[in-house]
């Protein structure tokens, strides 16, 4: 089927949007941010140059729009595999099984996510714009710890602070492990070692240790 250009009509806008959505995460996570440009985008999504700032009045709006996009994702994911446990080490568990089935479904999403900070160091604008969002990670991991020191799973001498930092810094490890690795096998190890330590880690803690 021959695409269409110029202006989407009403009906098949959203459509339009998720099609620029997914042609420039594959750019900016391929090329890079300086590398890419709207017109590009544009030619892969199958509108014109002009129509792609009916969406996104620049380059900086549609980074930001994918970026959220994949947040949703992530997130919604994370949320869905951490609901069908009710202890803190097999929702922990359960946020790399999510990790896995992402990667299955979009091998470039941790590409994408692990540029986000490099990309957001060079360029001052968007890094402003960023700054702006919503934390959704904090907010996710913050309500997981609350709840599992709520139960009495984590001591309540340990700040929340403390285990989101933690845990923030062992998934974004992660993740850009999968991006320089494509060996599933090894990932596979690496991520019972972080479920072995976490057990070893959350027992000293109970012990006061």
């Amino acid at each position: 089927m021959k695409r269409r250009l110029g202006r989407p009509t009403q009906g098949d806008a959203a459509e339009t949007r998720e099609r620029i959505l997914r042609e420039a995460q594959r750019a900016f996570t391929t090329r890079g941010y300086d590398n890419t440009t709207n017109r590009e985008i544009a030619s892969a999504a199958g509108i014109t140059a002009a129509a792609i700032y009916h969406y996104f009045p620049s380059k900086v709006d549609l980074f930001v729009a994918v970026f959220l996009d994949v947040q949703t994702k992530v997130f919604d994911a994370f949320d869905a595999a951490v609901a069908r446990h009710d202890t803190f080490l097999t929702q922990f568990d359960s946020i790399f099984d999510a990790m896995f089935d992402l990667s299955n479904e979009d091998p470039m999403l941790a590409g994408f996510v692990v540029g986000v900070i490099t990309e957001a160091a060079h360029h001052p604008d968007l890094r402003e714009a960023l700054a702006k969002l919503p934390p959704r990670q904090e907010e996710f991991l913050g309500r997981m710890c609350l709840a599992a020191q709520q139960r009495g799973e984590l001591p309540e001498s340990m700040p929340v602070r403390t285990v989101v930092d933690a845990m923030s810094g062992v998934i974004g490890g992660f993740a850009r492990l999968a991006v320089t690795s494509r060996d599933r096998g090894r990932l596979q190890a690496v991520a019972g070692v972080y479920k072995t330590m976490a057990r070893s880690a959350l027992s000293r803690a109970a012990a006061g240790v």
